[in-house]
């Protein structure tokens, strides 16, 4: 963003990675911070690393695709918006991949909680709902009254569906809770809250610095493939990743402190909170003076179903690792569903690509 002021036609590409990795470094240093702050918030209040991971950090990290979304959305780009919400859903699953290789000794998800499978669940679930107005609408696309009406309707739904899935883990995430610890009134411990807000701004800051510069590279002619690499690759692959490395950063640093149930209920509650933007998107959209949302010559549907039931099928593994136990291991240290899910998103991406 700031190097295509600076260099304008003459724009490199090397100028746009650097400006990334200068973007990226704000996000590590400020997301480590943060994942250490909500530590102590679960500490002090006696929350469950799960909970804390599902409401506070995820709706934290989660902040750059409501920002990007509706950027993209408002300047005509609703492939990208969806792109990257699908991309950063399936992005977050495979992150387990790289907590289990920090972790080592096989599948990390063995042993944890139902409050886990009942967040991944229901991710599945708002994505699928998110798929079906998708479907529904190029259904109806001959019908524009019809279609807008069932935007409206499904954007209503998942506003009404978030919450209640929200309550159903934190009622769930307290039952498994044995014991709570006494809030403590005095302390430094009564500036945690201002010091979560001050980062969590700098962290989204960061992540849509990062997110507008991977727009610009979306259109940048690259020498070596003959072409720009295009609005959907990007936001299914580079904004996804930009978008989720909050989720990287305070999920490994929560890894490193022994909150592993907080790094699982950041990916959990990130993925849920990422449909919880869809109706944000369609606000942006009628304030745009948009009719429709999700078709059009600018929205491309299969794509978008394909990218939507990427992340699903992962999932799919995810509880699937949650339910059953082996022992069986990769290359001695990550699990046999830590594997599966790393092959069926490298796969993912070369069928989109392809497409």
């Amino acid at each position: 963003m700031i190097s295509k002021w600076v260099y304008m036609d003459g724009l490199e590409t090397w100028a746009i990675l650097v400006e990334i990795l200068l973007a990226g470094l704000v996000v590590v240093g400020s997301g480590s911070k943060l994942s250490i702050l909500a530590d102590k918030v679960a500490a002090k209040y006696g929350w469950g690393g799960a909970w804390v991971g599902a409401l506070l950090l995820a709706t934290v990290t989660s902040l750059p695709e409501v920002v990007t979304g509706c950027t993209s959305v408002a300047i005509g780009e609703p492939n990208m918006a969806f792109a990257a919400i699908y991309g950063s859903c399936s992005f977050n699953i495979v992150l387990i991949v790289l907590f289990n290789a920090f972790v080592g000794g096989g599948s990390i998800l063995h042993g944890k909680g139902r409050n886990h499978a009942l967040s991944s669940s229901f991710g599945i679930v708002l994505i699928t709902t998110t798929l079906i107005a998708i479907l529904l609408v190029d259904k109806f696309s001959d019908r524009p009254n019809i279609a807008a009406a069932v935007e409206i309707i499904f954007a209503l739904a998942i506003l009404i569906i978030y919450p209640l899935c929200m309550r159903m883990v934190f009622k769930t995430e307290k039952e498994l809770i044995t014991e709570i610890q006494t809030p403590s009134p005095t302390g430094s411990s009564e500036r945690l809250i201002p010091k979560i807000a001050i980062y969590s701004i700098i962290l989204v800051a960061a992540a849509w610095w990062m997110a507008q510069t991977g727009d610009v590279l979306a259109d940048h002619p690259i020498e070596l493939i003959g072409g720009p690499l295009g609005a959907t690759f990007v936001g299914s692959l580079f904004l996804a990743i930009a978008t989720s490395l909050p989720e990287i950063v305070t999920g490994l640093t929560a890894v490193r402190l022994g909150n592993l149930d907080m790094a699982l209920g950041n990916i959990f509650g990130s993925n849920m909170f990422n449909m919880f933007v869809v109706p944000m998107l369609k606000i942006t959209s009628l304030a745009g003076g948009q009719e429709l949302l999700m078709n059009g010559g600018d929205f491309d549907v299969s794509q978008n179903l394909f990218a939507g039931i990427l992340p699903i099928l992962l999932t799919a593994v995810v509880v699937g690792g949650l339910s059953y136990r082996t022992s069986r291991t990769l290359l001695r240290r990550v699990g046999v569903d830590s594997g599966l899910i790393a092959a069926i998103y490298i796969i993912g991406m070369i069928l989109l690509l392809a497409t």
